[in-house]
């Protein structure tokens, strides 16, 4: 299995690149599959053909019944999440670096040149254009009046909707590695509040429109003699359960605060750049090995650790219906029990290369893989 893929950033004035190695080759094979008597059934209800992805984070945005997806090359189709149907598609006519938001009637995407581009979403015409730091790192986001990027020079920038006007800039510096993404790590909240993880294990809380820190906890610190082991990225988003902000780092920690203060609840040890998920009754995490676990969200208490998908290139468990659903590397995926971590369902999409967590909306799952093979599963 090839671990994985690490970034030195090296900032120019409109692009980020990276000088990037694999760690090396480890010899762990995926854990085989065991036979399993189907407790819960799972049905892929569609699958469409989307634009496919080109090395940058294209995940889906939901949009008044529309999954929209773009690819590298520019296009954006629409596709119906009842039916699967392309109900609408969009062209930029340019190389995007990262997926699209929608808001207001306007489309939100960042070109391979470092500029973010609106446009509208009913003639296609630019309605305004703002120049970044950097090529941007993962899809925009959208909450009240504002549009947010982060770039890969670890830049976050906010923007009027409608005018493109700046609102407010905030700089993280990157350590001399990173972990590549393959979640978001901005996550907005409302209409106010906006979740950030960072590159330097910590995970800070934004007023989304002035742009003032709330606060900010540390997840993870980094620990060990060389660059390569201090690396304790936050890669993937924080969740937020009405009550607390829970986040995960790579070779670190997982840990849930205090929604109004940053007060730690709870730490435990855990590497993951998989991503989290939570109910009232769990946090649950895909750590770096494949191992699925479960927290109490009140005390960190392990609740449960499931193995049986080691090495499989596991995304982060999401809650569908009253099971957890994971999707593995191979295209399988799995449901678990959030009670006992144990598997009760599987089934096969035929899918490649999936990494991105599932987007749940009501009971069905959305998986998007890397070859522009989008998929609905429901129970």
């Amino acid at each position: 299995m090839k671990r994985r893929l690490i970034c030195a950033a090296l900032v120019l004035p409109l692009l980020s690149g990276c000088a990037s190695w694999f760690e090396g080759s480890v010899g762990f094979e995926p854990t085989p599959l065991q036979p399993l008597a189907q407790q819960s059934a799972l049905k892929v209800q569609w699958q469409a053909s989307v634009p496919a992805a080109e090395g940058g984070l294209f995940t889906p945005f939901y949009d008044q019944g529309l999954l929209w997806v773009a690819g590298g090359d520019g296009k954006v189709s629409a596709i119906n999440v009842l039916n699967g149907s392309q109900s609408r598609w969009f062209d930029f006519e340019q190389k995007l670096s990262a997926g699209v938001a929608i808001a207001d009637k306007l489309i939100f995407a960042g070109n391979d040149q470092g500029k973010l581009i609106a446009a509208n979403l009913e003639t296609g015409k630019i309605v305004w254009e703002q120049t970044l730091t950097s090529v941007l790192a993962e899809p925009p986001q959208v909450g009240g009046k504002a549009v947010v990027t982060r770039s890969n020079d670890g830049r976050i920038s906010a923007f009027d909707i409608q005018s493109g006007r700046q609102l407010w800039t905030e700089w993280q510096p990157l350590p001399a590695l990173t972990v590549k993404q393959t979640t978001p790590q901005l996550k907005v909240e409302g209409d106010d509040v906006l979740l950030v993880g960072s590159a330097s294990g910590k995970l800070a809380v934004y007023a989304l429109e002035q742009g003032r820190m709330l606060w900010e906890a540390v997840v993870a610190s980094p620990r060990g003699a060389s660059e390569l082991e201090r690396v304790t990225d936050v890669v993937s988003q924080p969740v937020f359960d009405g009550r607390r902000v829970c986040a995960v780092a790579y070779q670190g920690r997982i840990g849930c605060f205090e929604a109004r203060g940053g007060e730690q609840a709870w730490a435990r040890e855990l590497a993951s750049s998989r991503g989290l998920s939570m109910d009232a009754k769990g946090v649950y995490s895909t750590a770096d090995d494949g191992s699925i676990w479960a927290f109490d969200p009140d005390t960190g208490r392990n609740l449960w650790k499931q193995d049986a998908l080691r090495y499989r290139n596991v995304t982060a468990p999401v809650k569908l219906g009253n099971n957890l659903l994971a999707v593995d590397g191979e295209g399988y995926a799995h449901l678990l029990s959030p009670v006992d971590g144990q598997i009760v369902g599987r089934s096969q999409l035929k899918v490649e290369g999936t990494i991105a967590r599932p987007l749940v909306l009501g009971n069905i799952a959305y998986v998007l893989d890397t070859n522009g093979t989008l998929s609905a599963v429901t129970l």
